[in-house]
């Protein structure tokens, strides 16, 4: 059940016509000329600036642009990162692939702008494959990884490998949102799968009645495990159907109550 749920879910992501950014079109390192203005002690003329994301959370780290900054966690709004440390407050945005443009402001009126960029392949699927390959790399909820972020590094990729890339970058990119390594590109996947959580309300209630066998209680609820955490990674166009499986496997639980006389 859950493998062809994923399949479903990575087939909806490759046809859709604009997806929504995801984490690993920012993660990388990012290289490029600072301007500092209004500074009494500037830092670096140019700098490599590295943003990560690390066990579901970002950072960049400023520390190789000097003038005693470091590295950052970051917040997410609509459409930038924000950090604040004490006096300093950092934006970063981004408006070309591949691209990012930092704002530090002290509140001394010192401020630093930058327009970096990290190296791409040519191959935007294969850019984003490296991205996620490097998520993973810093991925400590996982045991076994998917891909070897260091050999990828080195490879030498061409058009033709688009969709070998993208295939793995899907691959990948679920594994790590469902070890809670990054979030699913859809702020709003966590609150819209009612039926799915529903069934595992219903569910744990009818596990408390104590009078339904083990064995079919086992597999009710192995059932609603599968279905809630396949509505969290599914993607808008599959979430109905999931919802309407969970809505199915209510029924089910619903007739078990009534079978045994649980109260529900």
């Amino acid at each position: 059940m859950r493998r062809v749920l994923i399949a479903c879910l990575v087939l909806a992501s490759s046809q859709a016509v604009a997806a929504p950014k995801t984490w690993a079109d920012w993660v990388g390192d990012y290289k490029g000329p600072l301007t500092w203005r209004r500074c009494t002690a500037p830092g670096e003329k140019t700098a490599t600036l590295a943003f990560e994301a690390i066990d579901g959370a970002t950072r960049i780290d400023l520390a190789p642009a000097g003038a005693a900054l470091r590295a950052l966690s970051l917040s997410q709004n609509d459409t930038a990162w924000e950090a604040q440390d004490g006096d300093v407050s950092v934006r970063v945005s981004q408006k070309q692939p591949n691209t990012i443009d930092v704002a530090v402001d002290y509140e001394s009126g010192c401020t630093v702008r930058g327009h970096l960029a990290r190296a791409t392949s040519g191959v935007p699927a294969c850019d984003r494959l490296l991205a996620w390959s490097r998520i993973e790399d810093r991925c400590t909820k996982t045991t076994a990884k998917l891909e070897d972020a260091a050999a990828l590094a080195k490879s030498k990729w061409k058009k033709t490998d688009a969709a070998a890339c993208t295939s793995r970058g899907d691959k990948l990119a679920l594994a790590m949102i469902d070890a809670g390594c990054a979030p699913h590109p859809d702020p709003q996947i966590g609150v819209r799968a009612v039926e799915c959580r529903s069934l595992v309300d219903i569910t744990q209630r009818l596990a408390r009645c104590g009078r339904v066998p083990a064995e079919i209680m086992q597999r009710l609820s192995t059932k609603a495990s599968a279905l809630s955490a396949a509505s969290q990674t599914a993607e808008r166009a599959t979430l109905p159907y999931v919802e309407q499986q969970c809505k199915d496997a209510r029924s089910d639980v619903s007739g078990t109550a009534v079978q045994f006389q649980c109260r529900l």
